[in-house]
C-alpha cells in the first residue's frame, strides 16, 4: 500500500472523472500488500474501512465480511472507482421516479475488477458470498470525510436515513445517533423482480469477463441448480417449447434419411431431446451423451442414456468412439470464448466419420426479439472488450434461481469462420423464431435464431 500513497501523493492532474479512471488502471494491483490494512467492522453485520490517503483524493480500504451488503445509498457531489482486490461484489443499482425505488441493474465484480461510481448514483453493494470475505480499495473526489448529508434508504419500511457526522458506513442500523432526520414511508420500493416480471431471464454482466474454467464451473452450477424443473420449463413456455420442438422436428426428419449406428449429444442435458430425436425420426440407434452438469448427467443415465459428466470444451475431455451423427443444442454459445468454440468443433469433427453431419442452434447478434443488439449496445457503450469481453458476450441469470451462466451470441460471418477453420462444410442454415414467432421459419437471423447442418469434409 505505501505504493499506492506514492502514487497518489505524486498526482498531478486536473482531478475528473476520466482521469481518476485512468490513474485507477495503472495501479499493479497484483502486487499490493494489503493484509495489514484490513480492519474488522465495529458491528456485526457491517463492513470495515480504512482511510489510506485523503488527499488530493481519498483512497479507502473496505473489508466485506461473507454476506455482508451495504445499504442502499445516493452518491452526490463525488464520484470515484471500486476496485476488488479479493472476492466478488455485486453493484445494485437504483433510480428515483415518481416518488418510486426502482431496482434496474445487478453487476457482479471479481477479483481486478473496476467499479465507476459517477456523481449521483444511487447503489447498493453487495458481497453475496457466504463463506468468504471481500476486500475492496475505493477511490473518491472529493474524499469522503463525513457521511454526513448522505442519503440512504430502507427497503424494508420505505424509509430515507439523513446520515450525520457521527456516522460510520453507509449501513442502516439501530444507532439513532447516525441520523440527522428519518423520513418514513418516503418511496415506494419497486425490485428489479418486478420490473422485469413479464421476463424470464435477467443479464447480470461480470467484470472483469471470467477465464474459461470460471465460466464452466458456473455454467455447470447454473444447470445444475435447475436440473429438476429443467423439463418443466421446456413444458411449460409457450414460446421455448414451440422453439425446440420445431428444432428437433427439423432435425430428426433430416436424420430420417441417414444411416445411423451411433449418435453423439454435446450437451445432452437431461436427455429428454435426444430421445425424442430419435423417436421422431423413426431411426434405431445408439445415443451417447456429454453434460457439464452433474446433476442432469444423473437424469440423462437414468433415462437409460450413456452420458459423461465432461466439459466438452476442455482439452481432457474425450470419447473413445466414432460416431455417425452429432447434436449440440442450446449450448454452443455457452463455451467461454473463440478459441475454445474452435477446440471444441475440431474435437467434434475428430469424432465424426466423414461426411457426417452435426447440427447446432445458436442465438443471432442481430436478432431484434432477443439480447444481441443489447449485447451489442452494451459491448460499445461500457467498452466491454477492455474487460476481456467478445462482441456478443453477456451474463444472465433465470429469474428465482440464484446462479449465473454465459451466452455468445453469433454473426453470421462468424459463424461461417468458424466451420470453415474447423473443416465442416455448411449444407443449410434455417432461421426461427424463439421469443417471437416461436417455433417458426422466419426469413432472416434479424428475425430468429440459427439452425445449422454441417457435414466433415476433410
Amino acid at each position: 500500500m505505501k505504493e499506492i500513497k506514492n502514487q497518489i501523493k505524486e498526482f498531478n492532474q486536473k482531478i475528473s472523472f476520466e482521469s481518476l479512471g485512468k490513474f485507477v488502471e495503472s495501479i499493479d494491483f497484483n502486487n499490493l500488500n494489503y493484509q495489514e490494512y484490513i480492519v474488522n467492522p465495529d458491528h456485526e453485520g457491517d463492513y470495515g474501512r480504512n482511510i489510506i490517503v485523503l488527499n488530493p483524493f481519498e483512497c479507502v480500504l473496505i473489508n466485506w465480511p461473507a454476506g455482508v451488503e451495504s445499504s442502499v445509498h445516493h452518491h452526490q457531489g463525488l464520484f470515484g472507482y471500486v476496485l476488488v482486490l479479493e472476492g466478488a461484489l455485486d453493484n445494485i443499482s437504483y433510480r428515483e421516479e415518481n416518488n418510486k425505488l426502482i431496482e434496474f441493474k445487478s453487476e457482479k465484480y471479481i477479483s481486478n475488477g473496476i467499479m465507476p461510481e459517477e456523481d449521483g448514483v444511487i447503489h447498493k453493494l453487495a458481497n453475496r458470498n457466504l463463506e468468504k470475505r471481500a476486500i475492496t480499495l475505493h477511490f473518491y473526489y472529493p474524499a469522503i470525510e463525513s457521511f454526513e448529508g448522505m442519503r440512504i434508504f430502507n427497503l424494508e419500511n420505505e424509509s430515507i436515513g439523513i446520515l450525520s457526522k457521527h456516522a460510520k458506513t453507509a449501513k442502516w442500523n439501530n444507532n439513532a445517533n447516525q441520523f440527522k432526520e428519518i423520513k418514513q414511508k418516503a418511496f415506494k420500493y419497486q425490485s428489479i423482480d418486478e420490473l422485469n416480471k413479464d421476463k424470464s431471464h435477467l443479464i447480470q454482466n461480470i467484470f472483469p469477463k471470467p477465464d474459461s474454467d470460471r465460466i464452466n464451473d458456473m455454467n455447470s452450477r447454473y444447470f445444475s441448480e435447475q436440473a429438476q424443473k429443467y423439463d418443466f420449463s421446456d413444458f411449460n413456455q409457450p414460446s421455448r417449447k414451440a422453439y425446440i420442438n420445431k428444432v428437433d422436428q427439423l432435425i430428426a426428419s433430416d436424420m430420417s434419411g441417414i444411416k445411423i449406428s451411433k449418435h453423439l449429444d454435446i450437451a445432452v442435458g437431461t436427455g429428454r431431446r435426444a430421445i425424442h430425436i430419435k423417436k421422431l425420426s423413426g431411426l434405431r440407434y445408439d445415443i451417447i451423451g456429454v453434460e457439464i452438469s452433474e446433476e442432469m448427467c444423473k437424469i440423462a443415465n437414468s433415462r437409460g442414456l450413456r452420458t459423461y459428466h465432461q466439459d466438452w470444451a476442455n482439452d481432457d475431455a474425450h470419447i473413445g468412439e466414432m460416431f455417425d451423427s452429432a447434436t449440440f443444442l442450446y449450448a454452443f454459445g455457452h463455451i467461454a470464448n473463440r478459441n475454445k468454440r474452435l477446440k471444441s468443433l475440431k474435437k467434434i469433427h475428430s469424432y465424426l466419420n466423414e461426411g457426417c453431419p452435426i447440427y447446432l442452434d445458436l442465438f443471432s447478434l442481430t436478432n431484434k426479439n432477443e439480447w444481441g443488439p443489447f449485447a451489442v449496445k452494451a459491448f460499445e457503450k461500457n467498452k466491454l472488450d477492455k474487460h476481456g469481453y467478445e462482441r456478443g458476450d453477456v451474463f444472465y441469470k433465470k429469474r428465482g434461481f440464484k446462479e449465473l451462466a454465459f451466452l455468445h451470441y453469433f454473426e453470421m460471418n462468424e459463424i461461417e469462420q468458424l466451420f470453415k477453420e474447423t473443416g465442416f462444410e455448411i449444407k443449410w442454415i434455417k432461421y426461427l423464431g424463439y421469443s417471437k414467432n416461436s417455433g417458426k421459419l422466419v426469413n432472416s437471423e434479424k428475425e430468429g435464431n440459427f439452425l445449422i447442418k454441417a457435414i466433415k469434409i476433410t
